[in-house]
């Protein structure tokens, strides 16, 4: 608890706090990042649960733009978290969140190897096979989720 303590009294835990303008920003790049991070794994989860029947490797150039995305929401979500770190630390709300941010990840990590790296044997080109339909549906059901308690982080104890 020290360590926390120290980061939210920290120049960026009290910055982020007290600046009219530092809090609303860094909110909207990390909303701007989640949007990014899992639209880019909405589109990849969908063509892979057949919502449409084209090649899936032309949708592998938008890796790289999700890894920043992702990158986005690590930086600006400590800096939101460094704020009210010891609340955040105790909060059921806030634990659920990183809880499917960590499944999430790990679940996208997962996919992409499956779609893109051949690890399921799929080509990309026909119907995925269930073992990778089932990774796209735990993989936005993961993301969804964690952005449903990142809102409710707002609003619950």
């Amino acid at each position: 608890m020290q360590l926390l303590f120290w980061l939210e009294n920290s120049s960026l835990g009290d910055w982020i706090r007290t600046s009219s303008w530092a809090y609303p920003w860094v909110n909207a790049f990390h909303s701007v990042g989640m949007g990014i991070l899992v639209g880019i794994v909405l589109m990849i989860a969908l063509r892979i649960l057949g919502f449409g029947r084209f090649p899936i490797a032309p949708l592998g150039k938008f890796l790289l733009i999700a890894r920043f995305a992702f990158g986005l929401n690590l930086i600006t979500g400590f800096v939101l978290f460094a704020g009210d770190a010891q609340h955040f630390f105790t909060s059921p709300t806030f634990i659920v969140k990183m809880v499917f941010v960590v499944a999430g990840g790990i679940t996208a990590i997962k996919l992409t190897g499956m779609a893109f790296r051949g690890g399921s044997g799929w080509s990309g080109t026909d119907e995925a096979p269930q073992p990778v339909r089932v990774m796209a549906a735990v993989s936005l059901a993961c993301w969804f989720t964690a952005i449903f308690a990142g809102r409710m982080t707002a609003y619950l104890p």
